[in-house]
């Protein structure tokens, strides 16, 4: 019964704010926030797109899961390992841009009297249901050599987390940036973080296969107002952060490291992940699907034909 009120509630919110009954002209595109899309933000914001496009923000990744599942989205900003968990489940995507690589963005954080990972064993750890949030705990749990049975999980939303360590109803929490500064200012510092498993999680855009015939033109001008915005982050970057700071609410004084943890790849970087087939992006996704496997995370690897396009790159940067 829950799962069916979740699904009516997400397809409501769909309905309101990108025409859930239709897909009409627009490319729907959802995400979640995180600073590794807000240039897709800064982009409309600025009237970079020459295309209908409508950006749709969703509560969590899980949300943006669901409605491309129900096919109320043409395509969602994801992680690689989201992508592949869809995929697995009979999906059709296509990855054409590579947003952002983690390289110490997700962390988990404890309670200042828990030290050492090994001090999480008989703790209580929240993590959102995706895939990052359980490779995030795996790799935690094999650096601190914890079994699988020695830590009480609790599913929740990131923004459920902050309430819940304030009232001690949780240990530790696997996190990200806008929450994890909140955490931090509430007393919780990082015991383990993404640069351990460097290249692991990268944030994509994923398109259906069908709207790549369907609707080229849109997936251009998108593509090409992320990079417009990306260049006006690298020209104008306190301009850039105020603008896409009105979506992420950061303190002041935390604005100038949004992006600290996160590698963005350039053009050039995008077209050697995503050129070729397989392309290295399609290489790092096949190890990547056999390490989800390994952990229990998905039945089996999916096969990856054809899962990167690099033909909506700009010519040049």
């Amino acid at each position: 019964m829950q799962g069916r009120i979740s699904t009516l509630l997400l397809c409501f919110l769909l309905t309101a704010i990108s025409g859930c009954d239709s897909p009409g002209t627009a490319l729907r595109i959802g995400t979640n926030i995180w600073p590794g899309y807000e240039p897709l933000y800064l982009a409309r914001e600025q009237g970079f797109y020459a295309q209908p496009i409508k950006l749709v923000e969703l509560p969590s990744a899980s949300d943006v899961i669901d409605a491309l599942r129900m096919g109320h989205l043409e395509g969602g900003a994801l992680s690689l390992d989201e992508v592949l968990s869809l995929i697995q489940e009979g999906q059709d995507l296509v990855i054409v841009l590579v947003f952002s690589i983690s390289a110490g963005a997700d962390v988990v954080m404890a309670h200042p009297r828990i030290q050492t990972l090994g001090d999480l064993h008989g703790k209580t750890i929240a993590l959102e249901t995706t895939a990052v949030g359980a490779l995030m705990l795996k790799h935690a749990m094999e650096f601190a050599e914890l079994q699988d049975d020695s830590l009480r999980i609790r599913h929740m939303a990131l923004s459920d987390q902050l309430a819940a360590y304030r009232a001690g109803s949780i240990d530790a929490m696997v996190t990200f940036e806008p929450y994890s500064q909140e955490l931090a200012r509430a007393g919780a510092h990082v015991l383990f973080d993404s640069r351990a498993i460097r290249g692991q999680i990268l944030d994509v855009l994923a398109i259906r296969r069908d709207v790549i015939a369907q609707q080229p033109q849109q997936i251009q001008a998108l593509v090409d107002g992320y990079f417009r915005a990306r260049q006006m982050l690298q020209t104008s970057p306190a301009a850039a952060l105020q603008i896409m700071n009105h979506r992420m609410r950061l303190p002041e004084d935390s604005v100038s490291t949004m992006f600290d943890g996160l590698e963005l790849p350039d053009i050039a970087d995008n077209r050697r992940l995503l050129s070729h087939d397989p392309s290295p992006l399609s290489r790092t996704a096949d190890q990547l699907a056999r390490i989800m496997v390994k952990q229990k995370l998905m039945a089996a690897p999916p096969l990856l034909k054809h899962l990167t396009s690099a033909r909506f790159l700009p010519e040049s940067s």
